[in-house]
């Protein structure tokens, strides 16, 4: 069935000396339900008759030309319906009848393989495809287990027979040292009693024992296909979608871009993994000398190809997913832009805990917070590297692992002071060093400072990394936390005087003293030159005020104004009173996707919109849970 934005083919007719056109229309292919329209001929083809209507030899005989809707397109538009009509008489031809018959018993046929008459009557074949069906299964499933267990099949030698019969006390065999996972679980199969594949690997000849590597690759490739298939059944059922995808180099230097889909099946929200692809390969290069880039259209027109090769509508995109650099972003060039230009109805919607992320990275603009952090990485490589020196962190945090360094920062001190005795010149003084960053007045504060404004965004981080997450409820806790941070900001001497008293306690229980910069009056490249009279007032003015600003500042500039805008569909959500406002998100949502709710009068949303709210009202009042997503069926 053509998309539903298609433009139908037509034919020009002159009636009266008047020229008309005469279209073939989406009712036709409905009506007649072997009708099919083909885009390169422009016109309309009889899927049975073209497949199994021949005038001599193949299955359905016939003497009558073979000439419209079956060897010829059919283009003459103007005269289809009606007794007459050109489809109709096509309809009552016999050879078109006999040609349906055929076609649907094939059908019958090729879903149950056992129907065949070839199969019923030789008894001896059906034997034989039972028997090479149970050969296959234990191989197939051996290697449907290694994928969803995450085990690779390869080993060191995956050629030849599996040898049955291994001496178990040979602890050197090259059998037991050199096999692949894959070998080692069908020898795993036979021993505990798998009598089919003992016997087929037994009398099947070499290269007949479906276990090679090249076998392994085509079985992994069925797999695959079959996983695909079910996925892409699931997203045309649900017709609406959105896409995930972005693109990294994995550890072999191949430009990997991944693919997902997320859709609305059964009552649930579904994220599938699709594919993913080399991108250069997915490049056509004119020059193969040429510098090959990976722009934003680029990238566009890789997922435009997996979505044609897929057979998906991109008219039924609503969401695009990816993340924040400017080669997906950007307004002007950027991948989701170029491939809005197909996907008209879609929407880009971030992700939330991406957006976080990338805000709290930017306390790097700070420089004693992006220095503190890069400290903190040093401390734990320091400590990991090494099994003597993670003994005596281990030693000196009591067995805990060594997270939260601003709350440990004592006991870490003494352990790194422990090291600085060693004989080992270069561990001692890579970890006095490091103590001596450790103690350091501006380490301490920003340390400080870090743990405050994270410890107020790790309940919003750990929620929006929930399996199961609505649009509501994640905008209230985004909202929530900029509100807090912006609530911190207002209040920041009484904050800060909070947090520099705790600081204070460090800097008492480690014996060293606060100490202020070197300040010069003519500064003018040192981004902490603030003036301060005291020590409290100088850290939170160079350290605690400028990390707020720049994580708020940069959290609201990426939950921009279109983003923003997805919220408003939460108006859809069960509620039992509405308000204007209400109403004038109902009204926008139905501008934004007309298309797809084939051009409903606004009005009619509105009055369905008011219906339900009166329902889930009466549904409240009279006791009854109300139902936590919309219905599928109007309620009209």
């Amino acid at each position: 069935m053509p998309p539903i934005n298609y433009e139908f083919p037509f034919c020009v007719v002159t009636k009266n000396g008047k020229q008309t056109k005469k279209y073939a229309q989406r009712s036709h292919l409905n009506k007649f339900h072997w009708l099919v329209l083909s885009h390169k001929d422009q016109g309309l083809y009889c899927k049975y008759c073209a497949l199994f209507a021949s005038g001599s030899g193949g299955r359905v005989q016939t003497n009558t030309p073979l000439k419209r809707l079956v060897k010829q397109p059919l283009k003459a538009f103007d005269d289809l319906l009606g007794e007459k009509g050109s489809l109709l008489t096509h309809q009552r031809n016999k050879y078109h009848q006999m040609s349906v018959e055929a076609g649907k018993s094939f059908l019958v046929t090729y879903h149950n393989p056992d129907l065949n008459v070839a199969n019923q009557v030789c008894k001896q074949r059906m034997a034989q495809v039972k028997e090479n069906r149970d050969r296959l299964r234990p191989i197939v499933s051996t290697i449907v287990l290694c994928g969803r267990q995450n085990i690779p099949l390869r080993g060191h030698r995956d050629d030849g027979k599996i040898i049955l019969n291994v001496d178990k006390n040979e602890q050197n065999s090259v059998v037991a040292n050199q096999e692949g996972n894959f070998r080692a679980l069908l020898r795993f199969r036979i021993e505990s009693g798998d009598s089919n594949l003992r016997q087929h690997l037994e009398v099947a000849n070499s290269n007949a024992t479906y276990i090679s590597k090249t076998v392994q690759n085509e079985l992994i490739d069925t797999c695959k296909d079959l996983i695909q298939e079910a996925i892409l059944a699931r997203v045309k059922e649900a017709k609406l979608f959105s896409l995930i995808f972005d693109e990294t180099t994995d550890i072999s230097h191949t430009e990997q871009l991944s693919l997902s889909i997320r859709y609305f099946y059964n009552g649930v929200i579904k994220e599938d993994f699709l594919t993913f692809c080399d991108a250069y390969e997915m490049i056509h290069f004119e020059d193969a000398r040429a510098e090959r880039r990976l722009t934003s259209v680029e990238l566009s027109r890789i997922v435009e190809d997996l979505c044609f090769k897929f057979d998906i509508d991109l008219a039924w995109c609503v969401g695009i997913g990816t993340d924040s650099c400017s080669v997906m972003t950007s307004e002007t060039k950027g991948a989701v832009h170029e491939l809005s230009k197909n996907a008209t109805n879609a929407k880009r919607c971030p992700c939330n805990n991406h957006i976080l992320n990338n805000s709290l990275a930017k306390s790097s603009k700070v420089s004693a917070c992006r220095n503190a952090s890069a400290t903190m990485r040093k401390v734990v490589a320091f400590a990991n590297t090494s099994a003597k020196r993670h003994k005596v962190f281990e030693e000196e945090l009591e067995g805990m692992a060594l997270q939260g360094i601003c709350d440990n920062l004592v006991k870490i001190c003494n352990a790194l002071h422990r090291i600085t005795t060693w004989e080992d010149k270069k561990t001692a003084s890579d970890a006095q060093c490091l103590r001596h960053v450790l103690c350091s007045s501006e380490f301490i504060i920003a340390s400080v400072c870090l743990n405050d404004v994270l410890g107020t965004t790790v309940s919003l981080s750990c929620f929006l990394q929930t399996s199961s997450i609505d649009l509501k409820r994640a905008t209230d806790a985004m909202k929530d936390t900029i509100f807090l941070l912006k609530q911190k900001r207002t209040n920041s001497d009484v904050v800060f005087q909070q947090l520099f008293s705790e600081s204070k306690e460090i800097f008492e229980q480690l014996d060293v003293e606060i100490r202020l910069p070197r300040i010069v009056l003519r500064q003018k490249h040192r981004e902490n030159n603030q003036p301060g009279q005291t020590a409290e007032e100088y850290f939170r003015k160079s350290i605690y005020i400028p990390l707020l600003d720049s994580i708020i500042a940069d959290l609201e500039e990426r939950l921009s104004p279109e983003v923003l805008s997805l919220f408003n569909l939460g108006v859809f959500l069960p509620k039992t009173v509405y308000s204007e406002v209400d109403l004038v998100a109902v009204r926008e949502a139905v501008k934004n996707y007309t298309e797809l709710l084939h051009r409903p009068h606004i009005s009619t949303v509105l009055s369905e919109f008011q219906l339900w709210v009166k329902k889930w009202k009466r549904e409240v009042e009279s006791g009854n849970k109300v139902p936590e997503f919309l219905p599928q069926k109007s309620y009209m």
